[in-house]
């Protein structure tokens, strides 16, 4: 078993079933953790979120999935206000630096600009 998987079940037992299926890709995990993350956010439940972005982190540095890392779950951080407005508290500096092209993408220069402000303010 791939060390992204057992990772994702270690985080997620309760979607064990369908990680292990060998036809979810990375890609399906996050796709699967971004809903879960957007309805921690307005359970404001910290535990589930900082389970979901360490594991989105822990790809990121990894070489083989800091792409589907940045494609399927940072990118779309922006389209939801619960995770937009509080990005710069749980996404690393770091890691913005490197996804801040994808998000002027989604979302524009002057909303990125907004975002700096946010990290800079920190």
């Amino acid at each position: 078993m791939s060390k992204w998987r057992q990772k994702a079940i270690n985080c997620f037992p309760e979607l064990k079933q369908d990680f292990e299926d060998p036809e979810t890709s990375i890609y399906g995990v996050f796709f699967e953790i971004l809903p879960a993350l957007i309805e921690a956010h307005k359970k404001q439940d910290t535990e589930r979120i900082e389970k979901i972005y360490g594991f989105a982190e822990w790809c990121f540095k990894q070489k083989e999935l800091w792409n589907a890392a940045g494609v399927a779950f940072y990118e779309h951080l922006v389209d939801y206000e619960e995770t937009k407005l509080e990005i710069e508290k749980w996404v690393k500096f770091d890691i913005y630096k490197e996804i801040r092209s994808l998000l002027e993408i989604r979302i524009g220069k002057d909303e990125v600009l907004k975002l700096d402000k946010k990290y800079k303010g920190r």
